[in-house]
């Protein structure tokens, strides 16, 4: 796919905080605007919100994507270490949250900081990255499949 913009993707620092806090608000209220009602967008600007993000900035693999110096993606990914009391003994990574700025989407941003993420999980190991999508946000079931994800199981839920 051809390049639309010149994007920068580097690792994500404390003082990035705010953009990550208003990027994970944008990704909630879009999915609680569309299909789960019971999201809490205003979350990442609570305390407890906050510190979730500065700890994955510390202890996950969290990268901030640039178009011209000014933030336009994110993503935070974690690595699990292979269990040795595992039936399943890789070492494997969890993809928890990628957004992309709606004024980009479109444009592989998203495609490109995943590929990023890859890099790294190859660099330390991993054998499988795996991803949540819920089932109803066709775009991102789609996206992921474009970028190589393939269905490997089902969660179900039951509102009662």
């Amino acid at each position: 796919m051809e390049r639309k913009y010149d994007i920068t993707i580097r690792r994500a620092t404390e003082e990035d905080i705010e953009t990550i806090q208003r990027f994970g608000f944008e990704l909630l209220d879009f999915e609680r605007q569309n299909w789960d009602p019971t999201l809490d967008a205003k979350w990442p600007f609570t305390e407890e919100g906050k510190q979730k993000y500065l700890a994955a900035i510390r202890n996950k693999y969290t990268i901030i994507a640039e178009k011209d110096g000014e933030p336009v993606g994110y993503l935070i990914g974690k690595i699990i270490d292979a269990s040795p009391d595992s039936a399943r003994p890789i070492k494997q990574a969890y993809l928890e949250n990628i957004y992309v700025s709606e004024s980009v989407r479109g444009a592989n941003i998203g495609g490109e900081i995943f590929a990023n993420f890859k890099t790294y999980c190859k660099s330390e190991g991993v054998s499988r990255v795996n991803v949540s999508v819920l089932a109803a946000n066709e775009n991102a079931v789609k996206f992921y499949e474009k970028i190589g994800f393939s269905p490997r199981s089902i969660n179900l839920s039951q509102e009662i």
